[in-house]
C-alpha cells in the first residue's frame, strides 16, 4: 500500500483522467528514472515481487460526460424563527387581604373619655441623629438577618437586664398588683427611594430589633451610629421591640412590593410606592375586663384573622407602641374598637387583658415604693433633740460668762 501511494505522483503526472496509466519500467511513458525509483521502493519495503514496476495498473473508470438535463433548484427553505425566551419576572409576595376599616365615632358615645398617655421618645443629640441617618447603609434580608459582629446576650437576657437595672430609660406602669414595662418609642425609622425601611441608631449603644416577618420572628442588629436597610417585600406595618444595654423601645416599619426591575436598578420614573397603612386618630377603645372606655391617639390595623374566636379577630398597633387584639366596630359597646388583650412589647413579653390601657389612661406610673412613716419621724426627733442640745449648751455657756452681782 505504501508503494502504491508512493507511485501515485508518477502515474498522475503522465496520464490523463481518461487514459490508461503506463508502468514505470515497461510500456509507453516509462522512464529510467521512474523505473529505478520503483525498483528501489520494492527493495526498500521488502515487497516479494517486482511485477508492479512492469505491469500497468488497472484502467480507471471512464468519467461520464456531464449531463445536459436541467435539475430544478429547490426553493429556499423559509427562515426558522428564532425563539426568544420571555423574561420571567418572579412574582412578588401575595398581597395581604384587605384590613377592615374603623368606623367613625358612633352617635351617643361619651364625649369625654380618659386619654391613654403616649409613650415617651428616645433622647439623642440632634447631631448624632443626623449622622446616623446619613450613615452608609447595610442591606439586610429581613427573613435572614446576619449575626451581630460581636458577642451579645440573647434577646430575652438583654430585656431582663434592662428591666432589672431600673435605669432612667425604662418606664414602669402599675397594673393591679404588678408592674409592667412600657418601652420608649423608637423614632429613628426612614425610607429610601424603593420605600424600603431603614433603621438607624443615633445612640451610643448597639440595639437589637425583634420583629415578625415571613411567618417567624427575626432579630436585626444595628451598631451604635449605624444604619441598616431591610428588603421588606410585603405591604403592611411590622411592629418591633428594640433593646440595648440600657434602652428598651418599640415601634414599627412598613414595607412595599419591589418596583419593576427589582431593587438593583433605580426605580422607573412612574414608580409610586404603596400608600402608608392608614392611621386612625383619637379612637375610642372599650376594655371589657375593666368595663371602661379609653381613647387612644393613634391606631393602626395590623391584620384580620377570621380563624380566631369572634371578638378577637383583629390585631392593632396602638400609639405605634402597644400590640393589641380585639374587634373592630364591636356591637357590644359604642366604642370604635374593643380590646381584649395587650402586649406592651410587641412580639415579646407578657400580655394582659387590656387593663394596661386603663392604667396608662389614669397616668398610674409606678414610683418608688412607699416608705414607712416611723423612720422619718425618728430622724426628725433626733434632729430636733440635737438642735435643742446645741441651744441649751450655748445658753449655759452664756450664763457662765456673765458676772455675778455682789450685795
Amino acid at each position: 500500500m505504501a508503494a502504491a501511494l508512493a507511485f501515485a505522483p508518477f502515474s498522475a503526472a503522465i496520464t490523463a483522467p481518461d487514459a490508461v496509466q503506463a508502468a514505470p519500467c515497461a510500456g509507453a511513458g516509462s522512464t529510467p528514472g521512474a523505473c529505478q525509483s520503483c525498483l528501489y521502493m520494492v527493495a526498500q519495503y521488502h515487497i516479494h515481487t517486482q511485477n508492479m514496476c512492469y505491469e500497468a495498473p488497472a484502467p480507471r473508470p471512464v468519467q461520464a460526460p456531464p449531463s445536459t438535463v436541467q435539475v430544478p433548484e429547490l426553493p429556499p427553505l423559509p427562515p426558522v424563527p428564532v425563539e426568544h425566551t420571555p423574561l420571567v419576572v418572579p412574582p412578588g409576595p401575595p398581597s395581604p387581604p384587605p384590613t377592615p376599616t374603623i368606623n367613625p365615632q358612633a352617635p351617643g358615645s361619651p364625649s369625654v373619655t380618659p386619654l391613654v398617655a403616649p409613650p415617651k421618645g428616645m433622647d439623642a443629640p440632634s447631631q448624632a441623629v443626623a449622622a446616623a441617618k446619613s450613615a452608609p447603609a447595610k442591606r439586610i434580608n429581613p427573613a435572614n438577618p446576619p449575626q451581630p459582629p460581636m458577642q451579645v446576650d440573647d434577646f430575652n437576657h438583654q430585656v431582663q437586664n434592662v428591666v432589672n437595672n431600673h435605669g432612667a430609660n425604662v418606664d414602669m406602669v402599675k397594673v393591679g398588683n404588678q408592674d409592667l414595662v412600657r418601652p420608649r418609642h423608637w423614632d429613628y425609622v426612614d425610607y429610601d427611594d424603593f420605600h424600603r425601611p431603614a433603621l438607624y441608631n443615633p445612640l451610643t449603644q448597639a440595639m437589637t430589633f425583634r420583629y415578625s416577618y415571613g411567618g417567624g420572628y427575626h432579630e436585626a442588629f444595628v451598631p451604635a451610629g449605624g444604619r441598616i436597610v431591610l428588603d421588606v417585600a410585603s405591604v403592611g406595618p411590622f411592629p418591633f421591640t428594640a433593646v440595648g444595654d440600657s434602652y428598651l423601645a418599640s415601634g414599627s416599619f412598613y414595607g412595599a412590593t419591589p418596583p419593576p426591575g427589582g431593587w438593583d436598578n433605580p426605580p422607573p420614573p412612574d414608580y409610586s410606592p404603596p400608600a402608608r397603612p392608614q392611621i386612625y386618630e383619637d379612637v375610642s377603645v372599650y376594655i371589657p375586663a375593666a368595663n371602661d372606655t379609653v381613647e387612644v391617639g393613634q391606631v393602626q390595623v395590623i391584620n384580620h384573622d377570621a380563624g380566631q374566636p369572634a371578638g378577637n379577630q383583629d390585631t392593632f398597633l396602638l400609639d405605634d407602641s402597644t400590640l393589641a387584639w380585639g374587634q373592630i366596630n364591636d356591637s357590644s359597646s359604642n366604642a370604635q374598637i374593643k380590646v381584649t388583650k395587650t402586649q406592651p412589647m410587641p412580639g415579646f413579653g407578657p400580655t394582659d387583658n387590656g387593663s394596661f390601657l386603663v392604667a396608662l389612661a389614669g397616668h398610674q406610673d409606678s414610683g418608688p415604693a412607699a416608705q414607712p412613716w416611723w423612720p422619718m419621724l425618728l430622724r426628725f426627733g433626733i434632729f430636733a433633740a440635737a438642735v435643742g442640745l446645741i441651744f441649751w449648751t450655748m445658753n449655759r455657756r452664756k450664763r457662765s460668762t456673765e458676772p455675778t452681782e455682789t450685795p
